[in-house]
């Protein structure tokens, strides 16, 4: 199928060579919002059309569209674009990398993107807007809300729920039947074994910086 994908940064970049590589659409052009492009804006040589006029130029009856931008703001930008696509009559389709561990078991709304290596166990649904990156693993029967992104490395177990509009930052780890309230945050290498309510945020401590710089550790070590 023919799309036009929502974005032109890093988020775009890489989805971008997915889909490409895959093979599944053909990626004819990008969009963003006018004030963020440049004039004559190209990305990967095609070009970049202002949003508020794509549609006279790549119409919703004969385009699809896929949003491919961050979590900013909690997700609530991606959000916005994704219900202004669908305002506009485009069908939003979604990405699922031919090397991610899923089935036909899997349940996923419109504008789904997910990449390389993860696992999708079977009795999971994804909502609608959900981005999981690579290597992620969402245990079985586990229910992802709409319009939430899921980084890479993080685990899910079994029967867990995520609230709408979450985010899981890199290498987190939800418990089995756990259930996150929507607008939860969870940091990078957080562990949640406990429900928690809606715009909860769990933060795990950082590595205490060690006292010696890399030359000076080096050289103690070496003399170990």
């Amino acid at each position: 199928m023919q799309i036009v994908m929502f974005g032109a940064g890093k988020v775009a970049d890489v989805v971008y060579h997915h889909i490409a590589q895959a093979g599944v659409h053909e990626v004819v052009a990008f969009t963003a919002d006018s004030q963020h492009i440049p004039q004559g804006a190209t990305f990967h040589g095609k070009p970049v059309v202002a949003f508020e006029e794509v549609e006279r130029r790549y119409p919703a009856d004969s385009y699809g569209m896929i949003v491919a931008i961050g979590y900013h703001d909690l997700n609530a930008v991606r959000r916005a674009k994704y219900e202004a696509a669908k305002g506009k009559g485009y069908r939003l389709v979604s990405y699922v990398s031919p090397r991610a561990g899923t089935g036909d078991w899997l349940r996923m709304g419109d504008n789904c993107i997910i990449l390389d290596n993860a696992t999708i166990e079977p009795g999971v649904v994804l909502g609608n807007n959900v981005v999981v990156w690579s290597n992620v693993l969402v245990g079985h029967h586990t229910t992802i809300e709409d319009h939430s992104w899921i980084a890479g490395q993080a685990v899910f177990g079994g029967s867990t729920r995520l609230g709408e509009g979450s985010f899981v930052g890199l290498g987190a780890i939800v418990g089995h039947e756990v259930e996150l309230g929507p607008q939860t945050l969870l940091g990078a290498g957080a562990l949640v074994t406990k429900c928690a309510e809606p715009k909860s945020v769990f933060i795990a401590k950082n590595t205490d910086l060690f006292r010696l710089d890399s030359e000076k550790f080096l050289k103690i070590s070496k003399l170990r």
